[in-house]
């Protein structure tokens, strides 16, 4: 279990379930992580059972966000196509529900998960993907020192209209120089 002032890392168990599937399917939430298309809970269930088989295999890190005195879940983050070589991953997070947006969490959360990325597993770049109508999150980003470094264009066609998605990264030295500052 990884610690923030807020929040915990963990791993995700199959009793997280309830939650997922309580929030998970949310068409504002999905709007934000690219996919309005809902899940089953079998799908679910398999998509955590998945991730363990993967952490093992060192190829993605799915945590749980906890908060840290409630016990309640709170979202998702991961680091995934870790690459070994280049020392790099790409980062994810979601806050499921919107009563927990904007009160800290997710900045939290992209914290720890950024020590754990660059000091444990010894990254040197994570990137990471936004939706240009996603302006909340790229403040957040821009705060954590990720920069943007290009656009795929048009690249999410929601509600009758394409988005471009908006690619951000942070190097390690970028990382070291900001976590003294945030």
């Amino acid at each position: 279990m990884f610690e923030g002032e807020k929040i915990l890392l963990r791993s995700y168990e199959l009793n997280d379930l309830q939650t997922i599937m309580k929030y998970f399917n949310n068409l504002k939430l999905r709007h934000f992580i690219g996919t309005i298309i809902p899940f089953s809970e079998e799908e679910e269930k398999e998509w955590i059972r998945e991730s363990w088989r993967l952490r093992r295999e060192g190829r993605i890190y799915k945590f749980a966000i906890e908060h840290k005195e409630s016990g309640e879940l709170l979202g998702g983050c991961e680091l995934s196509n870790i690459d070994n070589i280049n020392r790099s991953a790409i980062l994810g997070i979601s806050i499921y529900a919107e009563k927990n947006w904007n009160k800290g969490y997710g900045t939290d959360a992209m914290r720890v998960l950024l020590n754990f990325g660059f000091q444990y597993l010894n990254l040197h770049r994570i990137e990471l993907f936004v939706f240009e109508y996603n302006p909340r999150a790229i403040k957040v980003y821009e705060k954590l020192g990720f920069q943007k470094v290009g656009k795929k264009r048009d690249a999410k066609y929601i509600d009758g209209r394409y988005y471009d998605s908006i690619i951000m990264d942070i190097l390690i030295d970028e990382w070291i120089s900001k976590k003294d500052v945030i």
